[in-house]
């Protein structure tokens, strides 16, 4: 039964967000049962995903039978999360929140972006009123027939930065309102005579009995 090859030996390999687009090489530690560690060059090709598997022919396991060759190694690739972006085969997206207080009106504004290339710039245009979406060609993962998209979410603020917002709004004309009721509710001394102004609660009666007050304030002076 000479000729059959050993088991294949299993590695599981973590990769950086950025290994897996643009591919690199990675120093292994391998060893299988009864043998000594081997240092093992691996080479992840562009755009490798999670889940993938790289195929190292003749450094898995010894054949048990003589003359037999060592089977292969099978690395699997495992791919960390990125903070900011997300992959879907070779697209890469990702989600941006204006701030819901910035808002031009008239002119567009630059906003920047964090691509696999490294950060770009983007210009949004004016009157940003909802929510809203960015492809940018070319800055995704490569592949056979070029390189794939970004895609960019635009958020307008977050709903809690929009109820706050609108909560400030509404308790800052709460307290205009409350100031002004208390100015026109204020009361004012006059030569010793008390005279009270209710603003639009005020009548010609109210004012002419004030104003008689006040004569007679004057003439018993």
């Amino acid at each position: 039964m000479s000729g059959i090859p050993g088991n294949d030996l299993h590695y599981n390999l973590q990769l950086e967000f950025l290994e897996a687009v643009f591919g690199c090489r990675r120093a292994i530690l391998v060893a299988a049962p009864g043998e000594k560690k081997r240092k093992l060059d691996v080479f992840v090709p562009i755009g490798a995903d999670d889940g993938d598997k790289i195929i190292v022919e003749g450094e898995g396991h010894p054949s048990e039978f003589q003359g037999g060759c060592r089977g292969n190694l099978i690395v699997r690739v495992k791919v960390k999360g990125h903070p900011k972006l997300q992959r879907i085969g070779s697209t890469i997206s990702s989600c941006i929140n204006v701030p819901w207080a910035y808002l031009p009106a008239r002119e567009g504004f630059i906003l920047t972006v964090l691509t696999v290339d490294g950060p770009i710039q983007v210009k949004l245009p004016c009157n940003l009123d909802d929510d809203m979406n960015i492809v940018i060609e070319n800055k995704g993962v490569p592949t056979s027939d070029g390189r794939g998209i970004h895609h960019v979410h635009v958020r307008r603020g977050r709903p809690l930065e929009r109820l706050l917002f609108q909560t400030a709004e509404v308790a800052l004309t709460a307290a205009a309102v409350c100031l002004i009721t208390v100015a026109c509710n204020r009361v004012r001394r006059n030569n010793g005579v008390e005279t009270k102004f209710e603003g639009q609660k005020s009548n010609q009666a109210e004012l002419d009995a004030n104003v008689a007050a006040y004569g007679s304030a004057q003439e018993s002076q």
